[in-house]
């Protein structure tokens, strides 16, 4: 049953589907606006024969989505495209889970860990890679890495560790021209007795 009713300031629209056989759904309420352009086009069938959310910028404080439960990528799940100077998450943990195809395994059965938590907000005011060693092949960094503040590995700074084997270096280096001098001397001196024991 379809029907159509008129409740003060309301259109009630009754029915299964609503089907409009126009290019662009607009709404436009004049006192929320902060612009004086002409249009405000919320939803538009585009020339691409896709469905645009505020064509053209037509609603300038921008489209909000709330309690989104999932989005799919275009062209079967593919791929995703997400333009911004800033990507702003409220949240602790951002996952990257590839499926199982991806997943190691470990003594000859898939990790039966649900989570692959790439980055978390950790305790602390830590930003933690791999959390719980989610992903059991570890984390692999190609390319150069550059850490100006330093680095601490197994407990130890790596600068000052750095710093201690240079000297360590410096003092063996020291050690072993002293050691060379001292053989090259007892090499002449061996020599030199040779030579007097020869008749």
């Amino acid at each position: 049953m379809t029907d159509i009713r008129f409740e003060g300031d309301i259109i009630h629209l009754e029915g299964l589907v609503v089907r409009a056989t126009a290019n662009d759904l607009i709404l436009d309420a004049a006192a929320r606006r902060r612009t004086n352009t002409p249009f405000r086009r919320a939803l538009v069938h585009d020339f691409d024969d896709g469905l645009t959310l505020n064509w053209d910028h037509d609603y300038p404080g921008g489209v909000s989505v709330n309690a989104c439960k999932q989005i799919s990528g275009f062209d079967n799940r593919d791929w995703l495209i997400v333009r911004s100077r800033i990507h702003q998450q409220f949240g602790t943990d951002f996952m990257l889970d590839g499926g199982a195809d991806r997943r190691g395994r470990i003594f000859g059965s898939l990790r039966r860990n649900p989570f692959r938590r790439a980055l978390v907000h950790g305790f602390g005011d830590t930003l933690v890679l791999n959390w719980d060693r989610d992903y059991t092949g570890g984390v692999v960094v190609n390319g150069r890495v550059t850490m100006p503040d330093g680095a601490v590995v197994a407990g130890q700074d790596v600068a000052a560790t750095l710093t201690s084997l240079q000297g360590q270096v410096t003092a063996l280096t020291t050690e072993l021209t002293a050691a060379t001098a001292a053989i090259a001397d007892l090499t002449a001196r061996v020599t030199a007795l040779e030579s007097e024991v020869t008749p």
